[in-house]
């Protein structure tokens, strides 16, 4: 097969999984319960109800550029923006902005200094605890840090979280994880 056969024949796979991905994404197909599929009355209710993402997404970008350091961090649930800001930043510019708003101790900055601190401590830790935690991310619910972490050793890294609390007062939640073990890095 010379090379040109081969990009056709590439190009062609990679358009048929693409059409395949879009339908899946799109729910083409989908019935909406009892084997039946949506009417356009159904689809008009819908659209009048559903979220504008793309709104909440602009929404969030311009209070975190007006909030600036006091803007901590962004989520959508039940189809509205919810913000986390600082103690010192004016919530009322995010509560006039139809923002859910979520007062927190510490500033993305801080935070993100939190997980460093927890990735130098979990370095110096003994196999396998060394490499049982699997990601590390700003948590809304708490204002501080989520950990997922290898079931099997959950209890042993709480222990020695809150016994050596690597990020200080910052709240950490741990996770049971689903990801592949690996050891963190300090750079």
């Amino acid at each position: 097969m010379n090379r040109k056969n081969l990009a056709v024949e590439q190009a062609l796979k990679f358009a048929s999984v693409a059409a395949v991905s879009a339908l899946f994404l799109t729910g083409c197909g989908q019935a909406t319960g009892a084997g039946e599929n949506k009417s356009a009355e159904s689809n008009s209710k819908a659209s009048e109800t559903s979220v504008d993402i793309n709104e909440l997404l602009a929404q969030r970008d311009e209070l975190a550029a007006s909030l600036g350091d006091g803007f901590v961090q962004s989520w959508i649930a039940d189809g509205k923006l919810n913000v986390s800001v600082t103690k010192d930043v004016n919530a009322s510019a995010a509560e006039n902005a139809g923002a859910v708003v979520h007062v927190v101790d510490y500033s993305a900055a801080q935070l993100r200094d939190g997980i460093t601190d927890i990735m130098k401590w979990q370095s110096e830790l003994e196999d396998p605890l060394r490499t049982s935690i699997y990601s590390y991310s700003l948590n809304p619910s708490n204002g501080g840090l989520a950990l997922s972490a290898d079931p099997s050793h959950l209890e042993e890294l709480k222990k020695k979280l809150e016994a050596d609390k690597p990020a200080g007062d910052i709240p950490v939640e741990l996770r049971e994880g689903t990801g592949l073990a690996t050891p963190a890095s300090t750079n």
